[in-house]
């Protein structure tokens, strides 16, 4: 009974800050440093990072690691350089659910999310973000395929064929259709544990061109069959979960070839010895990054807007392909990127020309269905 009562207190207490603070009794800074003291910081991942931000800082959020100092460096602290705004990043990861739980809530601490269209399109029919304004947000900018109404692409990548040629005894493969083909290229192959970029592949494997790909998988005859050329290969597959297991497979020379993404394939070329590792944009499928602005986010939506409209530019995007792998959603970043780099960006000319761009649609509408035949047909 004491801990209910307790709790209770703390959540009543809670409320009477965060009406202060909506009210303008107290600052955006002294609101955190409240909730800290009440321990909420703790249950919140991130927030502890945020306590000092003031209400002329943005906090932008990605999912941590190597990204979140990339971020800081190539974008966060050229904002400030430039406007004096200074840029706080939380590399905590910015869930559909933990923006939910703070909209909802009326507790928003961030500003700027690095989400993915799926999760952005469900969080805008939610009324959970707020529309880019294109009035500040440059949409010339902005690969047209990634510039939606309700998030805007940030950084490009894609699901694409990589391989071991030293494996394969020197043999190349060109197409999807090759790695079905295990007399000509034996081996094990690798695909991601979720369907999402890889049912594509299966499609073009079937004999299907690319421009052509989801117009096939209208129909669940479509899909299903496109996921029966999985249950063909399943017992030469292992299934990768995270970015690091696909590379490691790699590594450790454990697969011979497989679908996996480009910013992993960008390391790859780099850390593997000559001649045992290389990969195709060929019928890859070109996806992106999209930032987005929880709705009532704390710096405001038109400050929000201008941090997007400055990581659009095209010298930044090349710069984050240098570091991270990560590919340019402003096509103007190509003739920004050196010229032993333009074969590994997913978003360069020649590299786009050869890719099936990710159907949002698609996946909004059928990705459950999909999900469940993958899975059934990958470990039965």
């Amino acid at each position: 009974m004491f801990n209910d009562d307790n709790q209770e207190f703390e959540n009543d207490l809670m409320e009477i800050v965060s009406e202060r603070h909506k009210k303008g009794y107290i600052n955006r800074r002294d609101f955190l440093k409240a909730m800290g003291a009440l321990g909420v910081l703790s249950s919140v991942p991130g927030l502890s990072k945020i306590v000092n931000a003031s209400a002329k800082e943005l906090v932008v959020v990605n999912w941590g690691g190597d990204a979140s100092k990339v971020l800081k460096e190539v974008m966060a602290d050229t904002y400030k350089a430039e406007t004096g705004v200074g840029v706080v990043i939380d590399g905590s990861g910015p869930s559909g659910g933990k923006i939910r739980a703070m909209v909802e809530s009326g507790k928003v601490v961030w500003d700027i999310c690095d989400s993915g269209a799926g999760t952005a399109l469900t969080l805008y029919k939610n009324d959970l973000i707020t529309p880019i304004n294109y009035n500040i947000v440059d949409k010339t900018k902005v690969l047209p395929q990634v510039a939606y109404f309700f998030g805007v692409g940030n950084y490009t990548y894609s699901n694409v064929l990589a391989y071991n040629p030293k494996m394969l005894g020197g043999k190349v493969p060109k197409t999807w259709a090759d790695v079905w083909d295990v007399k000509k290229f034996p081996g094990k192959r690798t695909f991601r544990k979720s369907v999402r970029g890889m049912l594509e592949s299966a499609t073009m494997a079937r004999g299907v061109p690319r421009e052509k790909v989801y117009d096939v998988l209208s129909t669940e005859d479509g899909i299903k069959a496109s996921i029966e050329k999985f249950r063909e290969l399943r017992e030469h597959i292992i299934i990768w979960n995270s970015g690091s297991q696909s590379q490691n497979l790699f590594l450790q020379e454990e697969v011979a070839m497989g679908c996996i993404w480009s910013s992993r394939a960008f390391v790859l070329q780099k850390e593997m010895p000559k001649g045992t590792f290389d990969m195709t944009f060929d019928g890859g499928v070109l996806t992106s990054g999209i930032w987005i602005v929880p709705k009532n986010n704390p710096a405001g939506a038109d400050e929000a807007m201008k941090f997007i409209r400055h990581a659009q530019k095209p010298e930044l995007q090349a710069r984050w392909l240098e570091l991270m792998g990560a590919g340019p959603a402003n096509p103007a970043a190509a003739k920004f990127v050196p010229k032993e780099l333009r074969k590994l960006n997913p978003s360069d000319p020649q590299n786009i020309e050869n890719q099936v761009f990710y159907n949002v649609k698609w996946y909004a509408k059928n990705q459950v269905k999909a999900e469940e035949f993958y899975v059934d047909a990958m470990i039965n």
